[in-house]
């Protein structure tokens, strides 16, 4: 028996429980975790924001060490260190054939670890060897979190959008994904401005290379855009917060044919001016994740020393609700991990 973290209900916290060890498929490896980065996706499950499968073991940006394999397994050998990219698309789709795999066809109705499959806030997780990504020598608690902040942020910068040198980028939201973001976008070559409400938050933006950062409780976000651009607004902004307030801001701090990108989660509807958008010929578009391929390109980028852990507390799996709890109300600055022995 080993120890897991356990969805079972909306607006409940996780039960810690024993569970069995997974029993490996022929196509599976059975990982030790070592590291299960926090995500505030898992809040959104917690909230029913996010739909899952319960009873599931949250946790999906993992990262651990082979302990056993399936025998058609090749690729892996037990002790090789591994890090999950979680969602499983089909790969016939004409999605996946198109190498979108982030929106296959098929992919709520396959596994998801963390999600509709058992993740990571355990001690062991099986997985289809297909889904990992070998590690080189980097800390596995940075590694997991390249999971899902890291490639969600490396998605929204280099496949939504496209920077050229010295395009403006805002960050509107400096969380876990943001900070990720703006470390990508200046690699880009773009000038950078990150905007949030804590003081610590943006302290750290501001050690991860932001050119500048907007403190919104005490500006006004249109008002300091303009003023650092000249009067002519961000070339684009990326919103992880998605509300009222952030698209208003965002859709007023944007030059002549701008682009948002929405990566924030949200099950409530969201206005915007479409006289604008036309007017200025403004862009919309959503992000989500990124693919597999997406995930080495990222783990190559931590081995070369240009991409920063963002990983600044380590809580045991005994402490996870109380950690979900800072989680939520924004006490951790940076990303919060799961260590487990």
């Amino acid at each position: 028996m080993v120890r897991a973290a356990r969805f079972y209900e909306i607006g409940k916290s996780l039960k810690l429980e024993d569970v069995d060890i997974p029993e490996v498929g022929d196509n599976d490896v059975l990982l030790k975790i070592k590291a299960a980065g926090m995500c505030h996706s898992d809040i959104h499950i917690i909230d029913g924001v996010i739909a899952s499968m319960p009873p599931v073991t949250l946790g999906h940006e993992i990262a651990g060490e082979v302990a056993e394999i399936g025998t058609n397994v090749k690729n892996f050998t037990r002790g090789e260190k591994a890090v999950v990219h979680f969602l499983s698309p089909c790969g016939t789709c004409n999605c996946c054939l198109a190498g979108n795999g982030m929106i296959c066809e098929n992919l709520f109705v396959r596994p998801g670890y963390g999600f509709s499959a058992d993740g990571g806030y355990a001690e062991y997780c099986k997985v289809d060897a297909e889904r990992l990504v070998h590690l080189p020598d980097i800390p596995l608690d940075f590694a997991a979190t390249l999971g899902c902040a890291g490639i969600t942020a490396y998605h929204a910068i280099n496949n939504k959008n496209k920077l050229d040198l010295m395009d403006d980028v805002a960050i509107y939201g400096v969380g876990g994904v943001g900070m990720y973001a703006l470390q990508l976008a200046k690699l880009r070559g773009a000038r950078v401005i990150a905007i949030g409400r804590n003081e610590e938050k943006l302290k750290m933006a501001e050690s991860l290379g932001a050119d500048y950062v907007i403190n919104a409780s005490t500006n006004k976000i249109k008002d300091e855009i303009k003023k650092i651009t000249n009067g002519r607004g961000v070339d684009v902004m990326i919103d992880f917060v998605v509300s009222d307030e952030s698209i208003k801001h965002s859709s007023s701090s944007l030059t002549n044919g701008g682009k948002m990108i929405l990566v924030g989660v949200s099950n409530k509807p969201i206005s915007i001016n479409p006289q604008v958008f036309v007017l200025k010929e403004f862009s919309l578009t959503g992000s989500l994740v990124g693919n597999k391929n997406e995930l080495i390109d990222l783990v190559k980028l931590a081995k070369s020393g240009k991409l920063k852990s963002i990983v600044t507390k380590e809580f045991a799996l005994d402490d996870i609700n109380n950690a979900l709890e800072l989680l939520r109300n924004g006490k951790i600055v940076g990303r919060g991990c799961i260590s487990i022995q």
